[in-house]
């Protein structure tokens, strides 16, 4: 009878640290829910809990020298300001980067903290915050759903750790992403407009959208030198609407699909396909943003097109080859 008592008083000293696990989770989840996982430097978790919740990393971009994804999460800081500025109609410019946290997930969460300047209004930096939720591993994929100076009203919107919706848009940039168009289809004006090299130039975003594509297959990719000895050598605008006038107007579309020709790239890394080495290969690449102006989420998206898939051909089409006589 003794035994039998010790044996259940033990079962429930077990079941104690599970029920105070998902009570520290749960009130872990609530602090950081106050600045929609912005600011957890005053986030407390049990001592006894340290190194068991499940949270986010916190990244001080100031104090530490070495940051995870140092070029990626510069970009995704730099789509948020594009956004900001698409819908304000402003032109700031990052600064430096403050601090970020991330989810612990292949695919991941980032919240963004950093200074930003726009030089048309004053030179004093303000501070930005931005949210970026990965899609896809390994694939340029991700939302923008919050891109707001620190200070402003901070969203109603239901705080969840990783969200995985999408911009709403018009039903035009619903599916896959399209691939290289035929020559001829290029040169049907009403459908693409051929950016002009002078205005790819003042329009930065472009070549940003090109090395997201190249940093979110490679993103543990720590030197800019690679991004420099990129050419753009061709860009096409893609948008829903064929009765744009004057055509170049495209290129203040807020939803369009982005063709981008270019060289200076070695090597592309890409899942389930190869392509030729060498940096004096043309190479291409589709670029889709989606931005619904109503909640002001942005979704980008993105791949190489041209290489040759690695996958196995199926079974049946192998059965339907001709097999060589034997005669």
């Amino acid at each position: 009878m003794h035994d039998v008592d010790d044996e259940e008083e033990n079962m429930t000293s077990l079941e104690i640290p599970s029920v105070d696990f998902d009570s520290a989770q749960r009130d872990y989840w609530r602090q950081v829910r106050q600045s929609e996982g912005f600011d957890i430097e005053n986030v407390s978790i049990p001592s006894n809990m340290c190194g068991m919740i499940t949270g986010l990393l916190p990244i001080d971009c100031v104090r530490e020298r070495g940051c995870p994804y140092p070029i990626l999460v510069n970009f995704y800081a730099k789509v948020g300001l594009h956004r900001y500025n698409m819908l304000k109609g402003t032109t700031f410019q990052l600064d430096s980067l403050v601090k970020f946290n991330m989810s612990q997930n292949f695919v991941s969460s980032f919240y963004i903290t950093f200074l930003a300047h726009d030089p048309a209004l004053e030179p004093l930096e303000k501070t930005f915050q931005v949210r970026v939720d990965e899609q896809k591993a390994n694939l340029l994929d991700f939302e923008c759903s919050i891109a707001r100076l620190k200070d402003e009203v901070i969203t109603k919107k239901p705080f969840v750790p990783h969200f995985l919706g999408d911009a709403v848009d018009d039903g035009f940039f619903k599916g896959e992403l399209p691939d290289w168009p035929s020559y001829d289809a290029l040169n049907d004006e009403k459908r693409f407009y051929l950016v002009k090299e002078s205005e790819w130039q003042a329009n930065d975003w472009i070549s940003m959208y090109l090395e997201l594509v190249i940093c979110a297959h490679d993103r543990m990719m720590q030197v800019r030198d690679v991004l420099s000895q990129l050419e753009i050598l061709e860009v096409a605008i893609e948008t829903g609407d064929k009765d744009v006038e004057p055509t170049n107007e495209r290129l203040k579309a807020k939803s369009v699909n982005v063709y981008i020709k270019f060289k200076g790239m070695a090597n592309v890394i890409t899942p389930m396909m190869i392509f030729e080495s060498g940096e004096h290969v043309e190479r291409k690449a589709v670029v889709r943003r989606v931005l619904d102006e109503h909640s002001g989420d942005m979704t980008i998206s993105g791949k190489f097109c041209g290489g040759q898939s690695t996958r196995k051909q199926p079974l049946v089409a192998l059965h339907n080859k001709k097999r060589p006589r034997s005669d």
